[in-house]
């Protein structure tokens, strides 16, 4: 085993009871297909039961201090202050790492009566909140970290306590951690790489030497599947990609893969640029061949490296640990595609070369926060080995890839399976064909998703992907101009298209999709079956029939963002950078919006849930605060504060996200590092959906020229 999401939903063939339906045809026939042939679309509210996931996010959040030492005491309040935000992000290290190696997934493990479940800490998702002074030496500071993990984590953890509010309380043990020896980071000198805490056991730890810290525990709504993005990879009619093996101490399996790969590259027709895979060194250049998309030929090259012995990239000598790390880095700046194959784990980032024999050779999580990565384009980044999920914040902290929807990665949370190269020919698979083939066709991340976890029968690596919110919901070969035209049979619309049987009898083309956000205004995803069984979802009417008027669409926007408060904005008398934070809603329709059940979220996660009975007027605002106790401000006819107790968004840069009762997102915002205090992200004209955006002075409640909504 090798040992260093969100996840989307995984659709199940379940069978249907008796529904209020809709039909659809089924083009799986052939050339027998009829038109009596008929599927069906599972109606509004009755398919919500028919989904799953592999794994789960989680929140855990709680408080805890930091005590300056006592030569501290002579400073300023403001020093000291300064210090203890300074020593937060190690303090968030020490949480991080503890909660880890409870959580993590135990194998023939020492300390297995600690924890011991399938579930990982996101390295770097944390985030620190409330800092209060408790004495003179001494603030509390209370914090959010993410957790992915089995589905069942809650149940399995053995003192959960159900609150009522859907959250759980549980007790952590975790290692009493000075502040000196918290900042020992550097890269293979790390305090918690030491014993005790490399394999913590409080057992086995005396009673100073630990605490135990009250934590709360919630899930995390779970994300839309979508499409892989092969529009955006092929969009310049070339792919390329490195594919990377790292050292393997079981049966040398970075050889074994590489050769495994290079021969399936062969028997799809690529040529070598050597004659054999004996002769290829990192250096040699690409595999070349060709794939077709969408009637496009698509140029191929991909690349392979791997620790071979007597070679510049010998893995047992530190220069061939260089080699191999420098050839990543390479791809990580230049290629669109690049894989990972080989040993990893939480902390521990990507293995390269032998560890037991040179240093040299690795990259941490630290490091691949900041390495280069190809600026400006998509890449689509495996890193396939043990436990990976931690990854997919470290790459999302990189400041190379300014716009997220620029990077998606495929992570696991548990073991994965070192014995087999399954999981690389997958992913390539997926991209520019099976083996034997030369065309490339849409995938979506589920169908990937299931094809991977599927390459360990005895254990679920459970894999996920990093930045799916993005990605496209509705099949790329489908082609909008023939929602709604009449049809006997599914050929009968085309690639990427399904018969509908509306609700009043008369058939109509639908575009296959995973959400309704592609759906188009009027229009939404919805499931169809056939002969009881769940079938693809189908972008149908809101009213159910294409005969009658389309229903008056719901536009609800984001207006407004203020990220870094500089005024008393809630009016509840007191200025707070917390409390003070607001984001405002404007409804864009010309009805009324029940907004019960929608979600404000930013890029960790959901920070407000509105209540039953929160209804939006035509043209109207709502702003949603982050605490306090805010008066109704003029021009608005709610005002709210976040559900979760804050907003928490991001001075550094941070991303909006509005999601409605259904779990699909209606709007979204994003705005970056540097905004000064009391400047707001702001739509370009208040109440526009067109997505064009200013930065001016807040007004909360009022568009940006003052005036009322």
């Amino acid at each position: 085993m090798k040992r260093r999401f969100k996840t989307p939903a995984l659709a199940v063939a379940v069978a249907v009871a008796a529904l209020p339906l809709l039909v659809a045809c089924d083009d799986g026939a052939g050339d027998g297909e009829t038109a009596d042939e008929i599927a069906s679309v599972v109606a509004p509210g009755k398919a919500d039961d028919f989904y799953s996931v592999s794994a789960q996010e989680y929140y855990v959040e709680g408080s805890t201090t930091i005590t300056l030492d006592a030569e501290w005491a002579s400073a300023s309040v403001a020093e000291r202050e300064a210090e203890i935000r300074r020593l937060i992000p190690y303090k968030q290290v020490v949480i991080g790492w503890f909660l880890n190696v409870y959580v993590v997934d135990k194998h023939d493990a020492t300390n297995e009566e600690y924890g011991g479940f399938k579930a990982l800490t996101k390295n770097g998702s944390y985030e620190d909140m409330e800092l209060t002074q408790v004495d003179e030496l001494t603030w509390s500071f209370s914090f959010r970290q993410e957790v992915g993990g089995q589905l069942d984590l809650i149940k399995s953890i053995p003192d959960a306590r159900p609150r009522g509010d859907g959250t759980w309380d549980f007790d952590l043990a975790i290692g009493v951690i000075d502040n000196e020896t918290m900042q020992e980071l550097d890269t293979d000198g790390e305090w918690y790489r030491r014993s005790p805490w490399s394999s913590f056991d409080p057992s086995a730890v005396s009673d100073e030497r630990k605490e135990i810290l009250p934590l709360v525990i919630r899930p995390e709504p779970g994300s839309t599947d979508g499409w892989m993005e092969h529009d955006r990879l092929f969009e310049d009619g070339k792919l390329t990609v490195g594919i990377h093996f790292g050292w393997d101490y079981h049966k040398a399996y970075h050889e074994v893969h590489s050769r495994q790969v290079y021969d399936w590259l062969v028997a799809k027709g690529f040529e070598s640029p050597v004659a054999s895979y004996d002769e290829l060194e990192h250096d040699s250049g690409p595999l070349t061949g060709v794939t077709e998309y969408d009637g496009r030929e698509i140029a191929v090259e991909v690349s392979i490296f791997w620790g071979k012995t007597g070679s510049a990239t010998d893995p047992d000598t530190a220069a061939g640990g260089r080699q191999l790390e420098a050839d990543m880095l390479e791809s990580l700046d230049s290629r669109e595609v690049v894989v990972f194959n080989g040993h990893s784990g939480p902390f521990y980032g990507f293995a390269l070369a032998n560890w037991r024999k040179t240093s040299e050779g690795d990259l941490d999580d630290s490091e691949l926060a900041e390495v280069p990565l190809n600026t400006g384009v998509y890449q689509l980044i495996l890193a396939e080995g043990c436990d990976t999920y931690a990854l997919g914040q470290a790459f999302y902290d990189n400041p190379y890839k300014d716009g997220l929807e620029d990077l998606d990665i495929i992570t696991t949370t548990s073991f994965s399976n070192a014995s087999t190269s399954a999981t690389v020919t997958d992913v390539l698979g997926a991209l520019i064909g099976p083996r034997y083939s030369k065309d490339s066709s849409p995938k979506t991340y589920s169908a990937l998703m299931r094809d991977l976890d599927s390459n360990s029968y005895w254990f679920t690596t459970m894999y996920g992907v990093h930045g799916i919110d993005d990605a496209p919901t509705v099949h790329p070969f489908a082609d909008p101009a023939l929602t709604c035209a009449a049809c006997d049979r599914d050929r009968d619309c085309g690639e990427g298209m399904r018969c509908v049987g509306m609700e009043d009898g008369t058939r109509a083309c639908g575009a296959i999709c995973t959400a309704s956000t592609g759906c188009g205004a009027g229009f939404d995803c919805r499931h169809t079956q056939s002969s009881g069984w769940l079938r693809d979802m189908v972008c149908v009417p809101q009213t159910l029939s294409c005969e009658r008027p389309v229903a008056e669409p719901t536009v609800v926007l984001i207006n407004e963002v203020m990220p870094n408060p500089a005024d008393d904005y809630n009016g509840d008398g007191e200025q707070s950078r917390v409390h003070d934070e607001f984001i405002e809603l404007v409804n864009a329709s010309a009805k009324p919006v029940d907004l019960a059940g929608w979600s404000l979220s930013d890029g960790v996660g959901v920070r407000h849930v509105f209540a039953t009975g929160t209804e939006l007027p035509p043209g109207g605002a709502i702003i949603v605060f982050g605490g306090g106790a805010p008066t109704i401000v003029p021009g608005t006819t709610v005002v709210q504060t976040a559900s979760t107790g804050r907003l928490a968004l991001n001075n550094g840069g941070d991303s909006v996200r509005l999601v409605d009762l259904d779990g699909q997102t209606v709007g979204s915002a994003r705005y970056p590092d540097g905004l000064d205090a009391g400047t707001s992200l702001n739509r370009d004209k208040d109440g526009d959906a067109t997505d064009s955006w200013r930065y001016v002075p807040a007004s909360p409640g009022t568009k940006a020229d003052g005036s009322h909504f």
